[in-house]
């Protein structure tokens, strides 16, 4: 039928891309196809298409009074690789160029600097004869360099031809090396592309395409689209969030904004040039059927300790089965993978067996969410990461500040955020921006909306943080039993450099928690807190399962307040006192 059919054959490359919907392991990609056709039956050939698609996912989709009679995907082997193998061989003679052309260069430079040595040798050997030494005084006249007239002119006419000709010798030299350096570079990317293709050919020598039959009531213009999906592409979310603690405004919950974007990396051999863009964390569907719901069984996970060289050996090996749906792939990553298929259920199971090592790519456990981008974009084929925006969300924040002075004099500033949007904040990298300036680099889990999340936003400067020099005493107590009596008395210093702005902040101290038996059995009274007062019922001050004091003061704008912390430790007047951090065993 097709043979009788007016035939026209098109590259998929060059096809317009319509739409492009990512998802976390591929993506669907729909193309648009306008071409002049005659009345009846015609035939379209789209050539060369990617070598990861999934084969049953092709559809077809008319337009107008376009009728669509058959959809055929073809792959067949490359018998005849003549054009393939002339290509290399003109590449291979380029490279043989280039290489004697840099030869060429090579000898060109070391030429130019033994005439530059040379030049060298004889400006030292006259400037030896002219710095006559006292020994050399002792020697003969004739054998002493003649400061005669003739001398003279000969002397300045040298300088002149050296001082000219080691100039334009350099001037070469420097030119010849930037060359030589050009042609490394020409023949780094010719052996690449020469890697490529001849591993292309060993591997990968099939052919797709897809044959489209369509029916027209009348010549004319006819338009459809063509969808399909491609495996080896994968995005992931990033933000950028931006706080501002400027001190101007008096309310002090400043909105923190943040930018959600999505990082899309692809490598199907095709580019997508000036297209839209969704991007999805739902599971595509493949050839139209119902998926089936397996038994979901419940049990206790094993304890294997080669699960991860499991993990690194699947990878290495190809793990297509010999069934009719993987009959007639080629290869995309020419040594390790075989097909398209197979690359997918490689995908798959590594996700699944090592989804604790790897970050952001599975979204099972949350509601399918898809993101329309509102800019066309263009994503190439080069494995580089795109960075697309996906919103910029503003929130309301509540903004909190944590010390800890005796390991730094600082008031750390938090913020605790509502997603109050009605979107997903996937899991993902964040870089924070406080008052225009990088902080760090953290990452995001994935909170929905309505889920509070908090985000530490480095150490403020407008909350000042004095550590004081810690004042001991001791003393003797007791009568029949001699005990000593050890005070520790420390001032912590706050003020709020803030103009309009309260600030609540928490500061945390070690109290020292006793471990040895000794003091457990002559301490009477153990450690006795006195300032400040931790009676029930306080809710400014207290200490944590820790041992940690966790005092919580609110500052007016400007306001300074000292905080005195005084605690006694009772030990046996035999013994002594040491302090040392207690690492806590997870």
């Amino acid at each position: 039928m097709s043979e009788d059919c007016p035939t026209t054959c098109l590259e998929a490359k060059d096809l317009p891309t319509k739409t492009v919907v990512v998802y976390a392991d591929r993506a669907e990609v729909k193309r648009i196809l306008e071409l002049d056709l005659n009345k009846g039956k015609n035939l379209v050939i789209v050539q060369n298409v990617s070598s990861v698609i999934e084969r049953q996912s092709i559809r077809v989709e008319g337009r107008g009074s376009t009728v669509i009679q058959d959809v055929q995907y073809i792959e067949y082997p490359v018998e005849n690789v003549e054009n393939d193998n002339n290509h290399v061989k003109c590449l291979e003679e380029e490279k043989t160029q280039l290489e004697n052309d840099k030869l060429l260069t090579e000898d060109e430079i070391h030429v130019l600097r033994k005439r530059l040595e040379v030049l060298d040798g004889v400006a030292d050997q006259i400037g030896q004869n002219v710095l006559v030494s006292s020994e050399q005084k002792l020697m003969a006249p004739n054998q002493a360099f003649l400061l005669c007239e003739d001398a003279m002119k000969n002397l300045t006419s040298f300088l002149d031809y050296y001082g000219k000709t080691a100039s334009e010798l350099k001037h070469q030299i420097r030119e010849k090396e930037k060359q030589c350096c050009l042609l490394k570079e020409k023949l780094d990317n010719l052996e690449r592309n020469l890697d490529h293709l001849r591993c292309r050919y060993e591997y990968d020598n099939h052919k797709r395409s897809i044959n489209i039959i369509l029916e027209l009531q009348e010549s004319g213009k006819a338009e459809f689209y063509l969808s399909y999906q491609v495996y080896c592409v994968t995005w992931k979310p990033s933000y950028d969030i931006r706080a501002s603690t400027s001190g101007i405004e008096v309310n002090c919950s400043n909105k923190v904004k943040v930018v959600y974007y999505g990082l899309i990396e692809q490598k199907t051999d095709e580019n997508w040039k000036d297209t839209e863009l969704i991007l999805s964390t739902a599971t595509p569907c493949v050839a139209g059927n119902i998926p089936t719901l397996p038994v979901l069984a419940a049990a206790f996970q094993k304890q294997t300790s080669n699960i991860r060289q499991r993990n690194v050996s699947s990878r290495r090996k190809p793990i297509s089965n010999g069934s009719e749906e993987d009959m007639g792939f080629g290869s995309f990553d020419y040594n390790d993978f075989t097909d398209a298929a197979a690359l997918q259920r490689m995908t798959v199971a590594y996700t699944a067996s090592d989804h604790e090592h790897s970050f952001g790519q599975s979204y099972d456990h949350l509601p399918s969410s898809c993101f329309a981008i509102e800019e066309k974009a263009t994503i190439l084929s080069d494995g580089s990461s795109y960075k697309v925006q996906i919103a910029c969300l503003e929130f309301e924040p509540v903004f909190t500040h944590e010390s800890v002075p005796s390991k730094t004099a600082s008031a750390f500033l938090t913020a605790v955020i509502t997603n109050t949007s009605s979107i997903p904040l996937l899991a993902g990298v964040a870089s924070i921006y406080l008052n225009n300036s990088f902080i760090s680099m953290t990452n995001v889990k994935s909170i929905l909306p309505g889920e509070e999340f908090k985000c530490s936003l480095g150490a403020d400067p407008s909350v000042k943080v004095e550590y004081k020099p810690c004042i001991r005493s001791n003393e003797q107590v007791g009568f029949m039993t001699k005990n000593s009596l050890c005070t520790h008395e420390q001032i912590v210093s706050l003020r709020n450099a803030k103009a309009k702005q309260q600030v609540m902040i928490t500061v945390r101290e070690p109290i020292p928690k006793a471990v040895d038996e000794k003091i457990k059995i002559f301490r009477p009274r153990a450690i006795c807190v006195i300032s400040p007062d931790l009676r029930p019922g306080r809710m400014d001050a207290r200490l944590n399962k820790e041992q940690h004091l966790e005092w919580v003061v609110q500052l007016n704008p400007g306001e300074q307040k000292d905080l005195h912390i005084k605690y006694t430790v009772e030990y046996p007047l035999n013994e002594t006192i040491t302090y040392f951090n207690q690492v806590k065993a997870y």
